[in-house]
């Protein structure tokens, strides 16, 4: 069996990237209209429902905890991980609801019932609801057809996909977080041989942070190709 050599300034990336999330960080294109109405949502003493959709890794986490940063109200934060063990007896204690991935939880839990208990009790108490979903509301396939009547009673919102000239301002950003300036040929080369999804970008700059500092090397699109050997 042939071994395999690894160059010794070539080093894996692990994507566990997880940073501060806030509305400060995220872009969205030139449409600023969905931070807008999740930022007055966040702490509204009046009651709302926003279904946010978006595609996969377009920022719909992001938002979630961005909202969960910002606002003053005890969050009851909901998702796949987690649906299991969330017990809808308790709900009266908290003033906002965060649902992510909607549409995950229903697919892979089958527990309708138990989400539309959930959003049904804050809506009755007047209180403020946040659902995301990879598929827009529409396009799910409820088996409570309560459900999706709940959900489109106030705001659908949809991310706009964003362009490469976005996504390149989300690498600048990320590294100017960081301390440092993305030169302009290293992320056009980026966006051109990698994945372009945010949740690869963000974590793109992490780790190319992390290896310019362990290797002491200046960040070029050489150094980029040594290190990068995921895609």
């Amino acid at each position: 069996m042939k071994e395999t050599k690894v160059k010794k300034d070539q080093i894996p990336i692990n994507f566990n990237f997880i940073s501060h999330k806030s509305f400060e960080n995220y872009i969205i294109g030139n449409d600023n209209i969905i931070t807008e109405i999740l930022k007055k949502s966040s702490n509204s003493e009046s009651p709302s429902i926003v279904f946010l959709s978006g595609k996969k890794s377009s920022g719909k986490s992001h938002l979630c905890y961005a909202v969960i940063s910002l606002s003053n109200k005890s969050t009851y934060f909901v998702d796949e991980f987690n649906i299991k063990d969330i017990d809808c007896n308790n709900s009266n204690m908290h003033d906002l609801l965060i649902i992510d991935n909607i549409d995950k939880i229903i697919s892979e839990h089958n527990l309708e019932e138990k989400l539309f208990i959930l959003i049904n009790d804050f809506i009755l108490n007047k209180k403020c609801i946040l659902v995301t979903s990879t598929i827009p509301l529409n396009k799910i396939q409820f088996k409570l057809p309560d459900l999706t009547s709940r959900l489109k009673w106030d705001q659908i919102l949809e991310i706009p996909e964003l362009t490469d000239e976005d996504k390149i301002k989300v690498l600048k950003k990320n590294a100017i977080e960081k301390g440092w300036i993305l030169p302009d040929n290293v992320s056009d080369y980026i966006i051109r041989h990698y994945r372009r999804d945010l949740y690869f970008l963000c974590n793109c700059i992490k780790f190319i942070d992390e290896a310019s500092l362990s290797l002491k090397k200046k960040i070029t699109i050489p150094f980029i190709k040594n290190i990068m050997k995921y895609k």
